[in-house]
């Protein structure tokens, strides 16, 4: 039986086939197809809490150190996508250059994470920050995506992290020997159940936590509890240290230190893991896709080639039977057919539920920002911001995912009741909303300037008050003590209700200036995000109406063309037709050969579907 490794050979045979016969269309499709199995790596989004080791992994995985930031894995906007690339590379895509702008890989903590000091991103205006390098993992059909290290898993950042598992394959969850799972890392995991099924969890730092092991049982017993559809993924216990301390010998010459240091790490079965079970996993699935493809230029292949030899020895029926296929499609191609007031309902309720989508969301993320709102001081308000602005950004990603696999779903039933051939991919963008793109810092009111004596005492007379009462109470007390005593103890008292008074007012300060901020962002988020969904929902429904529009036309052509062949062919003698026929009834063998080998694929373990 065929093997999912076959596929992209299988598509480059029949991709020459119809070279050979002069469809060109179909050779360029199946070639595309081909390039795709080949080039799909496995997505693996990388998820932990701020200090568990997250960053140190990713290092230790690809064996480079200092590659990702560590000592600044505090919370960003922004994910950083690792991929498989025969030179080094780093991009940095930000809202005035989608193309992306290349760095030096040096450069990515600068423009990756936040500046640990003022907690404010260096380039807030970056989007996104991609990788390439030239690693064996990578390469073994794998992509790892970083995400923010944030302290609590149910932050804004935490549902840009769930809104990117919609188009991942695996989840890496990391945590370390230090601690039991948090509350917000088991209720993250409860959330991410809905998007994802395939999780592989990884503790870190063995060699600086020894009671590791407990803590990994005791982690798999709050799974079990709390998230137990992955009760069964896979745990590995691992050393990022020891790994890169492996690569550094390795380096210098050391094989056999490097190999003993590479064995007490625990990465390889982790590496084996994430290779076997999820690149091979993913390409195999993949491949079986890619048969669907095959099978359905094959068939188009083979359905001309038979219309053709039935037009060779001068079947009768041929003309009348392709003129009825011609009118059916001149049926489809009327303005008031069928199948685009389809398209119309279909395009109208998928607007309806990505609406109700965006409110439900909405909600939930104006509930959220209004309790970040009431525990906020200034401590909090610029980390307040960025988690907002990050679940919104998140609430995108989600609508966007739903409106794009929405109208994949109804380009493949359109085309499917046309006998269009299929719509495999849909170009029209879907992008972040321009306004909300733009960068948009906090600004925190500094506090106002000394008054004059009458609104100073208006403003702290009740910390005046306090003052007297200590005072009177202190001299009926200490009077006759030590005079000096009974002024220290009211200076004491005056300078703490003083100070509490001030921190109570920046917090007060600090809460609205956050409370505008999200409002000034919900605001324009009301308008500009269905704005945008709605001129998608456009451009996507005109890219569907377009390509089955083209397809039907070019068929059309090929319709006219074998009529016209069908004429010529009863003018022309035996002597001229004999060669063709037989020219013909090869191409057939030959693609129905290649059609079994297709039915293979789909018919065994690699097509199950």
């Amino acid at each position: 039986m065929a093997t999912d490794t076959d596929i992209p050979r299988l598509l480059d045979e029949i991709a020459a086939v119809a070279d050979e016969l002069g469809d060109a269309e179909a050779a360029q499709r199946a070639r595309t197809e081909a390039g795709a199995v080949t080039s799909h790596a496995a997505r693996v989004v990388v998820v932990g809490e701020k200090k568990r080791g997250k960053s140190s992994l990713i290092n230790a995985l690809l064996r480079r150190p200092g590659l990702m930031p560590v000592d600044a894995d505090i919370a960003t906007s922004v994910h950083v996508t690792v991929y498989a690339a025969d030179s080094e590379e780093a991009l940095v895509v930000d809202d005035g250059h989608p193309e992306g702008v290349r760095i030096a890989l040096t450069e990515i903590g600068e423009y990756a994470a936040l500046d640990p000091e003022t907690m404010e991103m260096h380039h807030p205006e970056v989007r996104e920050v991609s990788v390439g390098l030239p690693d064996p993992l990578l390469r073994a059909g794998l992509q790892l995506i970083d995400t923010p290290g944030v302290g609590g898993l149910v932050s804004g950042h935490a549902a840009l992290t769930l809104a990117a598992l919609t188009l991942a394959d695996a989840l890496l969850f990391v945590v370390n020997g230090s601690s039991e799972l948090t509350a917000s890392e088991t209720a993250f995991l409860v959330r991410a159940t809905e998007r994802i099924a395939s999780v592989v969890f990884v503790l870190t730092q063995t060699d600086k936590y020894p009671k590791w092991p407990s803590v990994l049982a005791a982690n798999q017993a709050l799974i079990a509890r709390h998230a137990p559809q992955f009760a069964g993924s896979p745990w590995f216990s691992v050393s990022s240290r020891l790994r890169l301390d492996a690569a550094r010998a390795a380096a210098a010459g050391r094989a056999a230190d490097a190999a003993a240091l590479e064995q007490r790490s625990g990465f390889g079965p982790l590496a084996e893991a994430l290779t076997e079970q999820i690149a091979d996993r993913t390409t195999e699935l993949r491949a079986a896709n890619a048969a669907w493809v095959a099978r359905r230029v094959l068939d188009k292949l083979t359905a001309d080639q038979e219309r053709r030899l039935r037009s060779l020895v001068k079947d009768p029926d041929l003309i009348a039977s392709v003129r009825a296929k011609q009118a059916q499609l001149n049926e489809c191609g009327r303005t008031d057919a069928a199948w685009r007031r389809d398209l119309d309902r279909e395009f109208r309720n998928l607007s309806k539920q990505t609406m109700q989508l965006y409110q439900r969301r909405m909600v939930d993320l104006q509930v959220t920002a209004e309790r970040w709102v009431a525990e906020a001081d200034t401590a909090t308000a610029s980390q307040i911001a960025h988690d907002f602005d990050a679940g919104l950004r998140a609430l995108w990603t989600d609508l966007e995912s739903s409106t794009r696999q929405g109208a994949m779903g109804i380009a493949a039933r359109i085309a499917a009741e046309l006998g269009a051939d299929g719509v495999d991919a849909l170009d029209a963008d879907v992008p972040y909303p321009q306004q909300l793109a733009q960068a948009r810092d906090l600004q925190l009111t500094e506090e106002a300037p000394p008054e004059g004596l009458s609104a100073t005492l208006s403003r702290y007379w009740p910390s005046m008050s306090g003052i007297s009462m200590t005072s009177m109470a202190g001299h009926l007390l200490f009077a006759a003590i030590n005079p000096l005593a009974l002024i220290a103890v009211g200076g004491a008292v005056a300078a703490i209700l003083f100070k509490g008074g001030k921190d109570k007012a920046a917090a007060a300060r600090a809460r609205a200036d956050v409370q505008r901020h999200i409002q000034a962002v919900l605001s324009q988020a009301r308008f500009e995000i269905p704005t945008t969904l709605q001129d998608a929902m456009e451009a996507l429904q005109t890219e569907i109406r377009d390509t089955i529009a083209d397809r039907m036309t070019a068929r059309g052509r090929e319709l006219a063309a074998a009529i016209t062949d069908a004429n010529r062919h009863l003018e022309e003698s035996e002597q001229i037709l004999a060669p063709q026929r037989a020219a013909t009834e090869q191409a057939l063998v030959r693609l129905r050969e290649l059609g079994g080998r297709v039915g293979q694929l789909i018919a065994g373990p690699a097509g199950e579907r």
